[in-house]
């Protein structure tokens, strides 16, 4: 039976491996199976040298097929933040042309981020993030009847950052004057330690001077979960798109 690869064939695949080629680069090289190669050449001793440089063109390959594999993950990624962002893109819409929504969402912002009656008897309502004080504040003219004058807000910040900057960038996202802002005060335990996070703003609090809409948007949140959190039935089991997606790319919390 005549040989399938000419001898010339397989001196060539022997003086590669006696230049430090590893068999993937050869049988890439020569388009021939690695197995095969591998039988060809099972009686060539490399040296430590040779032996060094396929070790490092392995180390090499598998760093790039790492960033390959680390690309294609983010586009899967990516395709599925998309697809859910776009099932529930119409929610951004409904506080805003539903009142009663809108207030359901500011009485669960409230009863995670404000203070309780009757340890305050004002509304008071805190968070670091601008996006989250702007969307409270702005629900909550949209939804009620709100006097600007009895607005205020005040800034917890760190010792190295300006007040009178946080001061303005606050009022921005709130809408509330800078005049109105009260006395605030950095917090001693930053002293001498610099601030890490540049877009780190302080926390801003939002104040209005009225106990009753304060204990109707913790009421309204303290109905809400008293009522699910004692709701005795089994819902139908629904698929998640989260299960079909690689175990590394899945959020942290399943």
């Amino acid at each position: 039976m005549a040989n399938i690869h000419p001898d010339k064939i397989k001196q060539r695949a022997r003086n590669l491996r006696r230049n430090g080629w590893s068999l993937g680069e050869i049988a890439q090289e020569l388009k021939i199976p690695k197995n095969t190669l591998s039988g060809w050449l099972k009686q060539i001793e490399l040296t430590n040298k040779q032996k060094e440089r396929i070790k490092q063109k392995l180390t090499e390959s598998g760093v790039i097929g790492r960033k390959l594999a680390l690309k294609t993950n983010l586009i899967k990624l990516n395709k599925w933040k998309k697809g859910i962002q776009e099932k529930v893109k119409n929610y951004k819409d409904m506080a805003m042309e539903n009142e009663e929504f809108g207030r359901i969402i500011c009485g669960i912002l409230y009863l995670c981020e404000g203070a309780k009656y009757p340890s305050s008897r004002f509304l008071y309502f805190g968070n670091s993030n601008p996006k989250i004080i702007a969307s409270f504040i702005n629900l909550l003219r949209k939804c009620y009847t709100i006097k600007e004058e009895k607005l205020r807000f005040d800034i917890r910040y760190r010792w190295d950052q300006d007040l009178r900057k946080l001061k303005i960038f606050w009022s921005e996202v709130t809408k509330i004057p800078v005049k109105q802002c009260l006395n605030s005060r950095p917090d001693p335990r930053t002293k001498g330690i610099p601030t890490l996070h540049k877009d780190y703003r302080g926390v801003c609090r939002v104040i209005y001077y009225d106990s009753s809409l304060q204990f109707e948007l913790q009421s309204i949140g303290e109905d809400i979960i008293d009522k699910w959190s004692r709701r005795d039935s089994n819902p139908r089991p629904q698929h998640c798109q989260c299960c079909a997606l690689p175990t590394a790319l899945r959020p942290q919390n399943f």
